[in-house]
């Protein structure tokens, strides 16, 4: 059986932020060459869903350049990258973006002349090809130097056992045969854990059901949208349903903003979220003072517990974003709530980090102005409407029957849907369809931490001896090293891994 020193499940942002620094440790190092392998189950390496051909052109960063490159000497490398690149990236997205890319254009050109970054948010797949030339360099020189043989195979890692003092690392190719090889050091870089299914039961009925907008791409999930929608008997009948309001939900949504040719034939877009709310947009301002009256109130009282700390919170949540979030709010707010926990016990700082962090989160997602002109464009035109209340089942013929978020009452919606998108977040670890979760799950090699969303790691990423972790399956983790409730952000990811990179190829004394 083939061994190997390192092998890698994945080859998004999480496997590509962690190689640049390994590459970089080993220039800096040297040492003798490192054999590793990367596996991916999808066409297409090192871009993962978001900055690839999955995700639509039209996909912008969630936050602004400022906070995607949070390190001032990486997002200043980009700006010199951008602005070496800048006619060609502003071509090829004109020639491929439709009107959605000339609407961008036209609110976003200024400031890009300009080079004012700090409001902008970009088309995703730059920060992709951005990082694919780091990474393009930096394998260059470690493969003409002899310090790296790397090796890709286009397969779906289903398992990794201890064998030995080694892992054994099952692999699923596309023709469906299995095989294996032995690797001394396995990363886990798969991305977010799969979203749970909507499972249609059995019955006849005509519902287009996408579990997952970005497979296979979203440009051919929307083609089969807009065929649905061709083939309903009535206009009437052209009705859409969201199972969430997500990311991906409020990504969606800016899309179709741009496609009048789908739009116009969209009857009702109907979001179902328990929350009944969007994203809230961001307010470009800062104020004289943040109030905290029950963070005060808490504070001055004492002797809280951590229950009592969150519910503090959540009250002055609701004040900081009754007409927006403000950022400078936001994050005074979580500072103090933080600076609150400090006196507490460890078991309450895990719980705050495990359960309560993304809680809180929760309460104030907020979007950019390029994609709240999506949410605001569709309910200009009156076909979006936002439904309170928890998603239950679907039937096949479209009956949709949800829990309304008030009376707890359960319910079944008016108007059947011709196609459903699931935009639910990720499944716990413990029920997720990803094999090789699944089995380190329930083969007793990892554990799930408090979120359920999150693999516990220690210090030094693992889960287990020399069985690493990145990306947001670290979400929920509290270390010395590592102490984030979620990482679907790329920033922290890039902040990460230099340290993950000590441990996966430690210097040769």
């Amino acid at each position: 059986m083939q061994k190997v020193d390192i092998a890698i499940a994945g080859s998004g942002i999480a496997c590509t932020a962690t190689l640049i620094e390994v590459f970089r440790k080993l220039i800096n190092d040297g040492g003798p060459k490192v054999s590793i392998t990367v596996f991916e189950k999808s066409h297409e390496f090192w871009y993962g869903i978001p900055y690839g051909s999955r995700s639509s052109v039209n996909a912008l960063t969630i936050t602004s350049v400022y906070d995607f490159f949070t390190a001032e000497k990486e997002r200043d490398q980009f700006f010199t990258w951008f602005k070496e690149n800048k006619a060609a990236l502003l071509d090829h997205y004109s020639a491929n973006g439709g009107l959605t890319a000339k609407q961008w254009l036209e609110r976003n050109g200024k400031a890009l002349d300009n080079e004012d970054f700090k409001k902008v948010y970009l088309p995703r797949y730059w920060c992709g090809r951005y990082t694919q030339y780091k990474f393009d360099s930096l394998l260059a020189t470690v493969e003409e130097k002899g310090l790296v043989q790397l090796n890709l195979i286009k397969a779906e890692v289903i398992d990794v056992t201890p064998k030995d003092g080694s892992f054994e690392v099952s692999y699923e190719l596309p023709d469906n045969t299995v095989s294996a090889l032995t690797a001394a050091k396995v990363l886990i870089a798969t991305g977010s854990a799969p979203v749970k299914d909507v499972v249609l039961p059995e019955g006849d009925g005509a519902l287009t059901l996408i579990n997952n907008l970005y497979e296979p791409r979203v440009d051919e999930n929307i083609k089969n949208i807009t065929d649905a929608l061709k083939s309903a008997k009535s206009a009437d009948d052209r009705n859409v349903l969201m199972i969430g309001s997500n990311a991906s939900s409020i990504e969606f949504m800016y899309l179709l903003a741009g496609l009048p040719e789908v739009t116009g034939m969209i009857n009702k877009l109907v979001v179902v979220s328990r929350s009944g709310l969007f994203p809230y947009h961001i307010i470009d301002k800062t104020l004289d003072s943040y109030p905290t009256p029950n963070l005060d109130k808490l504070k001055a009282a004492g002797n809280y517990d951590i229950k009592a700390l969150i519910a503090a919170a959540m009250d002055d949540l609701k004040i900081a974003v009754k007409d927006g979030v403000i950022i400078p709010y936001i994050d005074r707010l979580i500072g103090y709530t933080i600076e609150l926990l400090q006196p507490m016990d460890e078991e309450a700082k895990k719980q705050f980090l495990g359960i309560y962090g993304m809680q809180l989160s929760n309460r104030f997602r907020r979007s950019g102005g390029d994609y709240k002109g999506g949410e605001t464009f569709l309910l200009e035109i009156q076909k979006l409407t936002m439904l309170k209340g928890g998603f239950d089942s679907i039937d096949a013929d479209g009956t949709l029957h949800y829990t309304d978020t008030d009376t707890q009452q359960h319910e079944t919606y008016a108007d059947k849907f011709k196609i459903a998108i699931n935009c639910t977040g990720a499944n716990d670890l413990d029920q997720s369809s990803s094999r090789v979760i699944y089995n380190l799950v329930h083969n007793g090699i990892a554990k799930v931490n408090l979120s359920g969303k999150g693999f516990y790691v220690n210090e030094k990423f693992e889960a287990a001896p020399n069985l690493y972790v990145m990306g947001p399956l670290l979400g929920g983790n509290k270390n010395e090293r590592i102490h984030f409730w979620h990482l679907e952000n790329a920033s922290r990811i890039m902040y990460l891994a230099p340290y993950l990179a000590e441990e996966l190829a430690p210097s040769v004394s």
